[in-house]
């Protein structure tokens, strides 16, 4: 790691934050302002939670190139033959994927509306959602998100801002499992008759943009999906959490999400059960990250980032632990509550018979998948909508193909499926499953 210092506060003191904002120097050799706002008392509000927050990510050592835990990839990359399977094989074993270099629709000075406007088709008048410290969640434009950007006095984020016509890099387009298998190739199978939540399909490109000194705070991502995300201006500090041990054990991987939300009580206790690594994503870098990461993430500038969320065949174990999670404290835990999910994972289960042979499969992510489209009730997120586990016209046909699999790879009336997931590291995919044995029990046993 170079010991060259980046000075990121330079031009918003006094502009963006309050001038008396203090400073924070972090393991990666940056000094970034820490949030401000000043309430009646001259106090500042952001120190009982947020400055605690932070001061304790910045200890984390940054995630370097040799890092066992997070691959790092030049863009070339991208150029290989083989990128597909270097970043399916990292993601499946729970390891992030951070490219530098992408191509991406930068700017040499803070974004703006008429960037937004001109680059992404985004208009200035649009109705968005906005996030900030003093109201939590209010009505206002993107114009009006903007125009507050030089007030020292505010501090917000627009998040999920629905952008479909954004995707991966073209080599990483078809790591979308859910969209190029489950949708894409199951459609003639079993027609869609019945009314389908657009998340399904929105949730594959969004954008979001923040103010200096917004602090995101620890979660993982709802419905158990992938994540990717690509810095187009400014920079974000993305520290991402992983148990030191006991991966077989489900209780203490829940333990560790419920007590990150509460991390200002908990510092001691995770710093003694969790590593972390921080992130470093600048103007250019995309981050990949697997189903059921704990992350919180500070953005030390104006910044504003494009990605998406999907689902693959191969993370099912971690989009499945990552559920499991959700039902009992995802109104903590996750950063939103999604409705998409059910719909697209029974399908990519009805796709499997259909399945290319090229498509490389796991015991304990096909597993996951099975258990997840046959008992779909007891996904249902915590404060999740009822209508989000309705049965539909992929009910049946998903329950079908699920029982056949899941009897192939060892459920009876004397081993549930749950038994047999429970068992060993919960991260990782298992056994690579024999492709032509899976198929010959589902021609045998459905109505090919």
């Amino acid at each position: 790691m170079s010991s060259h210092i980046v000075d990121l506060t330079s031009g918003l003191l006094g502009k963006q934050v309050p001038m008396e904002s203090n400073t924070l120097k972090w393991k990666n050799n940056y000094i970034t302002v820490l949030p401000t706002l000043l309430n009646d008392d001259n106090v500042n509000v952001c120190d009982a939670v947020d400055i605690q927050i932070i001061r304790f990510l910045a200890q984390f050592p940054p995630s370097l190139p040799s890092s066992k835990h997070v691959l790092h990839l030049p863009a070339s990359a991208l150029a290989e033959d083989d990128i597909t399977d270097v970043v399916e094989t990292a993601l499946r074993s729970n390891i992030p994927v951070v490219l530098s270099g992408v191509a991406h629709d930068g700017l040499d000075c803070d974004p703006s509306a008429k960037y937004l406007d001109k680059r992404f088709a985004i208009s200035p008048k649009r109705p968005v959602c906005i996030h900030d410290h003093v109201n939590p969640t209010f009505e206002g434009t993107i114009e009006s998100f903007f125009q507050t950007m030089n007030d020292p006095t505010s501090i917000q984020c627009i998040l999920d801002l629905p952008m479909a016509q954004t995707t991966l890099p073209r080599a990483l387009q078809n790591l979308d499992h859910g969209i190029v298998h489950g949708w894409n190739q199951s459609a003639h199978t079993v027609p869609i008759t019945s009314n389908v939540h657009p998340e399904n399909f929105t949730i594959k490109g969004w954008a979001m943009a923040h103010h200096a000194g917004f602090l995101t705070y620890p979660h993982h991502d709802a419905e158990g999906t992938l994540t990717w995300v690509r810095m187009e201006v400014g920079v974000k500090f993305w520290v991402i959490f992983r148990p030191k041990d006991r991966h077989d054990d489900r209780s203490h991987i829940q333990n560790i999400a419920t007590r990150l939300v509460n991390l200002v009580e908990n510092k001691a206790w995770l710093k003694k059960h969790c590593d972390a690594e921080l992130i470093t994503l600048r103007a250019g870098d995309m981050l990949i990250q697997p189903p059921c990461t704990m992350h919180a993430v500070y953005t030390p500038v104006a910044s504003f980032a494009t990605g998406g969320h999907f689902y693959h065949y191969s993370c099912m174990h971690l989009t499945e632990l990552s559920r499991y999670i959700d039902v009992e404290v995802a109104d903590s835990t996750t950063n939103q509550v999604l409705d998409h999910a059910l719909e697209t994972l029974r399908r990519m289960v009805i796709a499997l018979p259909y399945l290319s042979s090229t498509i490389s499969l796991y015991k304990r992510p096909l597993l996951s998948l099975c258990i997840m489209a046959t008992k779909a009730k007891q996904y249902r997120a915590k404060g999740g909508h009822k209508m989000a586990v309705r049965d539909t016209e992929t009910a049946q046909p998903s329950i079908d193909v699920s029982d056949v699999i899941l009897r192939h790879l060892g459920m009876s009336q004397w081993v549930s499926a749950s038994h047999i997931l429970y068992e060993g590291d919960q991260f990782t995919p298992g056994n690579l499953l024999d492709r032509k044995a899976l198929e010959l029990v589902m021609t045998q046993s459905l109505e090919l």
